[in-house]
């Protein structure tokens, strides 16, 4: 009697895996497990399929939210922000290096965009988010700029069962050694794809691009930083979610019972005459220069014991 030999298949979406797994169990009730004719071991494997689909919950970013994060017990809390570090947070915001894109550039091509460019849709938004990232990159030496950066597909093991996820970073900001750069620039999923590829500490943060509703881009990006962590061997890691024009800053710490902690700030505004505009640089370059430290030098956490980070 021939064998069956199954090819190992990628995880399909979660709307997918519920047709696959009615048709296998429809194929499966058709079946007389006493036919000498079925091939050996059918049943088993098609029984060993169910059950890996039925187990694993697999979702792209995109698809999730509030609930995913507390499916992965991992909790959310808010940053408060240090009124009197606002001043100093601007000048860092406002502060130039030699050839550097001027802040007076950059108030420029903000104003331009606003003028000229539709940001009803994400690509529009997108316009207004380069720019600033842009301005902040050349005032930090060794940070890189890579858009559209896929996270592989990691797997969590809750209380809850188990999970899956993958997707695309709208943008992933490293900080690597100079020498470094070209490698980064030229093979950004081959440089970054595994720890050990650059052979130094990579800070790095994520920033989610969302034309509306930052407070559901904060779940999705978490989800992505928890997955980037684990890929990393990171703990700590920083992210944004932005829609050009308004900005929200957080903190992820993996905890090391496999739960995990994100902190949140209140959303920024550039405000209509670009009033804000160092303020909101200056929390960027700081996500940027501190992007896998928990020491927070802008902002405070809510008393409790599980509000900790560190």
């Amino acid at each position: 009697m021939a064998s069956v030999s199954i090819r190992k298949l990628s995880y399909p979406t979660s709307e997918d895996a519920n047709e696959l797994l009615n048709k296998i169990e429809e194929f499966c009730s058709r079946l007389n497990g006493g036919d000498e004719d079925l091939p050996d071991g059918l049943i088993d494997k098609l029984k060993q399929m169910r059950d890996k689909l039925e187990i694993v919950k697999h979702a792209s970013f995109s698809k999730l939210d509030t609930i995913t994060l507390a499916s992965l017990e991992i909790s959310p809390g808010p940053l408060f922000l240090i009124e009197d570090k606002k001043q100093e947070i601007e000048d860092l915001g406002l502060a130039e290096i030699p050839g550097c894109l001027l802040i007076d550039t950059t108030r420029f091509l903000l104003r331009l965009v606003r003028e000229h460019v539709a940001t009803v849709t994400e690509a529009g938004c997108r316009i207004l988010i380069n720019i600033l990232l842009l301005r902040v990159v050349s005032v930090c030496p060794g940070v890189n700029i890579i858009p559209e950066f896929p996270i592989p597909r990691t797997t969590f093991n809750p209380e809850s069962g188990k999970y899956l996820f993958s997707g695309v970073v709208d943008f992933l900001l490293t900080k690597v050694p100079t020498e470094f750069t070209e490698f980064v620039l030229s093979d950004p999923i081959m440089a970054l794809g595994r720890p050990g590829n650059i052979g130094e500490p990579i800070m790095t943060t994520i920033f989610e691009a969302k034309r509306d509703n930052l407070w559901a881009g904060v779940s999705q990006a978490t989800v992505a930083a928890a997955s980037y962590c684990k890929l990393q061997g990171l703990s700590v890691i920083r992210g944004v979610v932005t829609s050009g024009e308004q900005w929200m800053f957080f903190v992820y710490k993996r905890l090391a019972d496999g739960t995990g902690r994100v902190l949140k700030s209140p959303q920024y505004t550039l405000g209509s005459n670009l009033e804000h505009l160092g303020f909101v640089l200056g929390l960027l370059r700081d996500s940027i220069d501190n992007a896998t430290s928990s020491n927070l030098a802008f902002f405070t956490i809510p008393r409790g014991p599980t509000a900790r980070l560190s």
